[in-house]
């Protein structure tokens, strides 16, 4: 039958709805290398699985090629249920067998609309589902958001957003969602209120893999290689921005060469960390890298060195220290690729990643690109925890730092932002922004429980420590915070926010009378960073307060030139002084002394 309209004529086509599930075996190559007969046989039993749940839940199989399959399913509660069972009946069958000879398939379900050629089903409908199934893990099971749609409260699964991917031929990007089958929650209420689906932003998290590393020393340190692969996971497990493979899943590469791109497209990871253990005598060395999957570019590397004696500190510390380097680097990977996207097609976490680079407290002016940016990610999604949260710290810079003529409404705003940010008790980003705006407001007791449990989340997040540093210095606690400076430094030694934690250092010097390593501090800062004009603040008043009123009064210039509406009165206003009196009226003294206007 032909239907004739404006554009032309056409041949009718059968087409109709269905949940397509797709799957395949993760490394079935390799598999096949170690043990060709024993991977068919085992294939044909699991295969034998997959058929009889399929039939039970209502499926059929359309289509079959080596160690692949589709089914098509009339729901897509069904698929789902469906992918769960195979996966458990999959994983009963192999447990027995050694990690590396596992058949552990990945399984991605779409629903859509699809051509049916005889028995076969063809079209988009189809292809998402098979590029969806790419994105999950071995034993994994992956779906598009519209299977999400439709299974709220009908499927007793925490369902995990993965964010918006680009798949090889599919025109559009697919928002994909993780199925976490191993962890069951009563069915009932919203899948959305689950835990794994906490403000986490699971969606927007770029994914990683810790490859097993190379021991090149020859000798039996094969449990400290692998604990130190362990730790480094563990650790990168706990900064909430990323999504990480597990330790299983790596370390079925354990023992043989593999392409960077080929695990990443088996794993679904955009990030690779490789390392080698190397010994020398009574010391080890480590090297460690982080790999572009896609692009096989290294975007950061480093070496550590340790004795044999003091091996599960040295073990710690690397992993500590890796993560914490790591993160940054790859904060601003995700940057770059949400600056070359256009702007038509920006989501809500691109723009807190486009917001990020002018969040760290430099000059007015890229602060209110930053408010702006982020205020934009909110009116796409206003869920946005997150965002939410960096908003408040922007605001309370901009009073802070006296970039503004009214602090005290810039304060409202910032305690505004953190309300706004709802339930952030799993972002450790979102709870040190909310705790560091909470603090500069004054609220030391609420900012510490906000940075405390950051840290509880993730041990290794920089700016925390920072924030836990100024929080000592804002209570009088002067002593305590050099130690929590230092170890932001030490885990984070190229953050864009250094330079902030090295002014608070020489302001805990400064508390302590130390006023010569405070300056030359200060100095160093300026000479590094002369756009941050408050430093000159602190290097007029401490170089008064030291008898140089030579470099007191040129930092006063300097900050005058740079913000010609400075006044002691406007600073000693400010809430966090409060705590502090003494030192304020210091700070206030070495001002006045350096030629700064009163008010």
């Amino acid at each position: 039958m032909t239907i004739s309209c404006a554009a032309g004529a056409f041949t009718a086509v059968d087409r109709k709805l269905a949940a397509i599930l797709s799957a395949d075996v993760a490394g079935f190559s390799r598999l096949t290398a170690l043990d060709e007969e024993g991977t068919v046989r085992a294939l044909d039993l699991c295969r034998g699985r997959i058929d009889e749940t399929v039939s039970e839940h209502g499926g059929r199989i359309f289509g079959s090629a080596g160690d692949g399959l589709v089914a098509e399913f009339p729901s897509a509660v069904q698929a789902v249920r469906c992918s769960v069972e195979i996966q458990r009946r999959l994983f009963n069958l192999s447990e027995a067998l050694p990690p590396d000879r596992r058949l552990e398939f990945r399984i991605g379900v779409n629903l859509g609309d699809v051509v049916v050629s005889g028995d076969d089903l063809l079209g988009d409908g189809v292809n998402i589902a098979a590029r969806v199934q790419e994105i999950a893990a071995p034993s994994g099971i992956c779906i598009s958001a519209s299977v999400r749609e439709h299974l709220d409260g009908k499927v007793p699964f925490a369902l995990t957003s993965l964010g918006e991917r680009t798949l090889k031929n599919i025109p559009r990007p697919i928002f994909v969602y993780r199925v976490d089958w191993q962890q069951d929650m009563p069915v009932g209420g919203s899948i959305a209120s689950a835990p794994l689906l906490a403000p986490r932003r699971g969606k927007d998290q770029p994914s990683i893999v810790v490859m097993p590393f190379d021991n090149l020393s020859g000798q039996g340190d094969e449990y400290f290689v692998d604990g130190v692969v362990e730790e480094i996971t563990a650790a990168l497990s706990r900064v909430r921005d990323f999504f990480v493979i597990a330790r299983q899943s790596a370390f079925t590469y354990k023992g043989r060469f593999v392409d960077v791109r080929e695990v990443g497209r088996e794993l679904g990871v955009n990030y690779v960390v490789e390392g080698t253990v190397r010994r020398g005598g009574d010391r080890l060395r480590i090297s460690v890298q982080l790999v572009d999957a896609e692009t096989r570019t290294q975007s950061w590397s480093d070496r550590y060195e340790g004795a044999i004696e003091d091996i599960f500190e040295f073990q710690d510390r690397i992993a500590a220290q890796v993560a914490g380097a790591i993160h940054p680097v790859i904060r601003n990977a995700e940057i770059e690729l949400a600056k070359r996207k256009p702007p038509t097609s920006l989501r809500a976490y691109d723009l807190v990643m486009r917001a990020y680079p002018y969040l760290w407290g430099r000059r007015k002016d890229t602060n209110n690109q930053a408010i702006e940016l982020l205020q934009q990610a909110i009116a796409v999604d206003r869920s946005y925890s997150r965002a939410h949260a960096l908003l408040a710290w922007c605001h309370a810079s901009n009073a802070s730092y006296l970039w503004t003529e009214q602090p005290k409404p810039e304060l409202e705003k910032a305690r505004a932002a953190v309300e706004a940010a709802g339930s952030i008790s799993d972002d450790p980003t979102a709870l040190t922004a909310a705790g560091a705006a909470m603090s500069i407001c004054g609220d030391q007791q609420r900012a510490t429980i906000f940075i405390e449990k950051a840290l509880a989340l993730d041990p290794n997040n920089a700016w925390a420590w920072a924030r836990l540093g100024w929080i000592a210095i804002y209570k009088g606690e002067a002593t305590r915070a050099p130690e929590r400076f230092q170890r932001g430094m030490t885990l984070s030694p190229r953050d864009p926010l250094t330079f902030n934690m090295r002014l608070g250092m020489a302001f805990s010097l400064a508390m302590e009378g130390s006023l010569s390593q405070a300056i030359a501090i200060a100095q160093e800062v300026i000479n590094s960073y002369p756009d941050v004009t408050w430093s000159y603040r602190h290097l007029a008043a401490w170089s008064a307060m030291s008898g140089d009123l030579e470099t007191a009064r040129w930092a006063a210039q300097k900050l005058l030139a740079a913000e010609p509406g400075f006044t002691i009165e406007g600073y000693r206003a400010l809430p966090w002084f409060q705590n502090i009196p003494h030192w304020q009226e210091q700070m206030a003294g070495g001002l006045r002394q350096a030629g700064l206007p009163e008010r």
